[in-house]
């Protein structure tokens, strides 16, 4: 998976780059009731959701596909890591033999290679869930610029995935990230990991971008699913 390893190398920066995923992750936290105390959270990184989540617990399993990022993740008492793959049918079959009552995933599932395969397993676990999710009306005026398709599903297809598997409240959030420049911008995307850390813009696009990207904001598109 070529975003992985762009998370790992950025690893120690993210923190500093990862402003919408707070943002999402607080969003994601205030819909979520406080009834809930043992929660997994797959593909968690360095633990955005976990910082924004203000209930207690008794446990919290925090998986994610990078050992970097888990390395950052908060420890305390009741914090548990485990390296894991949210593509991967075992980390589901080992889910499936642990206590607990909310999934959470934020920020992470528009990488999976297959969202209806992934939302299926989750659904199958029969636990309360808090997923939120990219669209590809992230970046939509950038592609434009620069002639490229986003690498990631419209809002339609993830809603209606989540629907289909998921008895949920859907919600689409919309946010804007201004830079004081279009090269600031550019460096954002690459650092973020919003884009999944790949390199998809040639010399050329880049080119394009810095000369004919006249917004002073990057857009961003998120499906929020609350359910079951």
């Amino acid at each position: 998976m070529q975003h992985q390893k762009e998370f790992c190398r950025f690893a120690e920066v993210y923190g500093r780059y990862n402003l919408v995923q707070e943002r999402v992750a607080q969003a994601l936290a205030k819909r979520v009731e406080g009834g809930c105390r043992r929660i997994v959270d797959i593909g968690c990184g360095s633990g955005t959701f976990y910082r924004a989540y203000e209930h207690p617990f008794i446990s919290y399993l925090a998986v994610d596909i990078s050992e970097e990022m888990l390395a950052l993740h908060p420890q305390r008492a009741g914090v548990e890591k485990m390296v894991g793959d949210f593509d991967d049918p075992a980390l589901f079959k080992r889910l499936s033999k642990r206590d607990f009552d909310l999934l959470v995933s934020s920020s992470a599932l528009q990488w999976s290679k297959d969202l209806d395969l992934t939302i299926g397993r989750i659904a199958s676990l029969k636990k309360s869930t808090a997923l939120a999710i990219f669209t590809s009306g992230t970046f939509a005026s950038l592609h434009k610029v620069a002639g490229t398709e986003s690498p990631i599903r419209s809002s339609e297809e993830t809603a209606g995935i989540l629907k289909k598997h998921l008895d949920a409240k859907i919600d689409i959030l919309k946010y804007k990230l201004y830079f004081k420049d279009t090269l600031s911008m550019l460096r954002y995307i690459k650092r973020s990991g919003v884009s999944g850390g790949e390199r998809r813009l040639t010399y050329l696009q880049i080119k394009r971008v810095l000369e004919n990207y006249r917004l002073p904001y990057l857009e961003f598109e998120v499906v929020v699913a609350i359910g079951k």
